[in-house]
């Protein structure tokens, strides 16, 4: 018997996974169970990804993640439109996230484990670049107020669309330009800034290694 029953579970589980979104989120709404999981299971690493990116911690993001899945399966009736879920869901996310920031008086910063795990590359070589431009890239957003990190993030990682954008942060559409725009060009200065660092880094170490490589030359003549 519960041989059967697990069989079932797991047949039900099969069906909702290929259910296209919107039946999906119908059926969420209506009460059915399994449907909640097949939503959780397709959204749960978008959701993730885009707190972690505003939190910039991986134990932070991961309570907001299950804090905003929770809000969604006691708030389903507030869910008006189903076309709207996906906005529907990051404003949740978003307000969650900004909450989390607010109880910690500050902009949330990097941890000791910033960098995201990567799928294994094909080089210890390639692993360590990858991780290299994660923590490049996390270093960015840091520096970026909350609300330009949330619509670089909203943008350029989840793909939405500028009208999603605005069901999210609940502005208008031409606001969401104007401070996409800012933000991309705040970036784009932080950007430019790193590099400039980086150069001058370059240029100290190869002047310190072309003074030690003459001492050693004069010292074995």
């Amino acid at each position: 018997e519960a041989c059967l029953r697990n069989k079932a579970l797991k047949t039900h589980y099969r069906i909702r996974s290929f259910m296209n979104e919107y039946d999906l989120i119908e059926s969420f709404q209506a009460g059915d169970e399994f449907a909640f999981v097949g939503i959780y299971n397709r959204y749960k690493g978008p959701v993730y990804s885009f707190c972690y990116k505003m939190l910039l911690n991986r134990d932070s993001a991961q309570d907001v993640m299950q804090e905003t899945f929770l809000r969604v399966y006691e708030n389903r009736d507030r869910l008006l439109k189903t076309s709207a879920f996906k906005s529907w869901l990051f404003t949740i996310a978003r307000n969650q996230c900004l909450n989390a920031i607010r109880r910690g008086g500050r902009q949330v910063g990097l941890s000791q484990e910033a960098s995201e795990r990567l799928p294994a590359p094909d080089t210890p070589f390639t692993q360590m670049e990858k991780s290299e431009q994660t923590r490049f890239i996390s270093s960015l957003l840091e520096q970026l107020k909350p609300d330009y990190r949330e619509i670089i993030i909203l943008r350029e990682y989840q793909n939405l669309t500028y009208e999603e954008i605005a069901a999210v942060t609940r502005t208008s559409i031409s606001s969401v330009k104007s401070r996409l725009f800012k933000a991309r060009r705040k970036l784009g200065l932080f950007i430019e800034k790193a590099h400039q660092a980086q150069t001058r880094r370059a240029e100290l170490i190869n002047k310190q290694h072309g003074v030690q490589t003459g001492t050693r030359w004069n010292q074995d003549h």
